[in-house]
């Protein structure tokens, strides 16, 4: 009897993901974020607080972005920076496959993902020169950077999610 239950229950289920495709697809896709968030948080935790900790005293000062001590100096630059490129790195290959089902060439998707990252990973390198300081004055600096990563992950999210359905993770499939 419950085996039944179970079997109309996913029967239940998999006809309201056909036919909600693009509402399960974004489900998917912040699911499949919340993996990426824990990777981004804890290396940014590691090189914030550990690897790069004695660079925190040091500022960082090039072209448009500026990290100030208050900001977390050189060690938050350097910590933003390198949790980036190992989150979305590790992001590409999950939601490609996971998320998007792509079936379009992965090089020609490589190539237009990491375009996109890259204008994402200016925006978030330069956004916390703006406002960090102003955030960590309120709640302190480490709760402070872990704020400032949030909201550059949701900035990030709210331009590859579209990006990443409609260009870059296409499934040229005829029964997506």
């Amino acid at each position: 009897m419950s085996l039944g239950r179970n079997m109309d229950k996913t029967s239940k289920i998999r006809e309201w993901v056909n036919t909600h495709q693009d509402l399960w697809q974004f489900i998917m896709f912040m699911l499949m974020s919340g993996i990426t968030t824990i990777i981004d948080f804890s290396s940014y935790f590691i090189f914030s607080f550990w690897v790069f900790k004695s660079y925190s005293q040091q500022p960082f000062d090039w072209w448009i972005i500026n990290y100030s001590i208050e900001d977390g100096g050189l060690a938050a630059f350097y910590a933003f920076a390198l949790s980036f490129a190992i989150s979305q790195t590790f992001n590409f290959f999950l939601q490609r496959k996971t998320t998007f089902k792509a079936t379009n060439n992965v090089a020609k998707s490589a190539v237009m993902y990491v375009v996109v990252v890259l204008f994402v990973y200016f925006l978030q390198l330069y956004i916390p020169s703006l406002i960090q300081s102003s955030i960590s004055l309120l709640v302190g600096a480490t709760l402070g950077g872990m704020i400032m990563k949030l909201i550059n992950m949701t900035i990030s999210m709210i331009i590859q999610f579209p990006a990443n359905k409609y260009v870059i993770m296409k499934n040229n499939s005829s029964n997506k």
